[in-house]
């Protein structure tokens, strides 16, 4: 399977309704993409804890309703993209490729409250959807791991991590994980 990480990122703007057409019309059999939680409690799409690197704007996506993270120009990580696009909601992705083989949905690292509330929502909008077959969660965070097993024990999940870290495959294993996955900068012909 070939998966568009954050769509189809160095080519189209990462995280973007964009940039996962773009890779889906390459052949892609589904995207990875990242969520957060905005000012106003819905799940966005966006990779980095802040609007910085990818925006036009500053400061920490959990300041942003979705509404203005919508209104921002998303072109940062592909500034020569033709038209400009907005900060997407996970619910707005799911509803324009609702047809996608595959996705995996990662959750982005946070405060215990935040990813009690991030795991909730994605749960619900992921059994809303009925992506239980097609749709894996995924983090470098143990916890927000353990808050899905619990409140989605049928969802599969994936454990990332460095490859050099001590005990990996034990705590995907651990975890409930089905999936591990590798950052590229840990991957060498005799890692995989």
């Amino acid at each position: 399977m070939v998966f568009g990480h954050r769509g189809a990122r160095g080519e189209a703007p990462e995280n973007t309704l964009a940039g996962f057409a773009y890779a889906l019309g390459l052949g892609v059999d589904g995207f990875e993409l990242d969520v957060r939680l905005s000012a106003d409690g819905q799940l966005v799409v966006i990779h980095d804890e802040t609007v910085d690197r990818t925006t036009n704007a500053t400061g920490p996506v959990a300041a942003f309703t979705a509404d203005q993270l919508a209104l921002l120009d998303a072109r940062g990580s592909c500034p020569e993209w033709p038209e400009r696009v907005g900060v997407p909601t996970l619910e707005q992705v799911l509803d324009a490729f609702a047809g996608t083989p595959r996705f995996e949905i990662e959750v982005k690292r946070d405060r215990p409250e935040r990813l009690e509330e991030v795991c909730a929502r994605l749960a619900m909008i992921i059994a809303r959807y009925d992506l239980g077959g097609r749709a894996t969660v995924s983090s470098f965070d143990p916890l927000a791991l353990n808050i899905m097993r619990r409140l989605a024990p049928d969802l599969p999940r994936a454990y990332i991590g460095a490859y050099d870290e001590r005990h990996y495959l034990d705590t995907a294993l651990e975890l409930g994980c089905t999936q591990v996955d590798i950052p590229l900068s840990s991957k060498s012909p005799g890692t995989v």
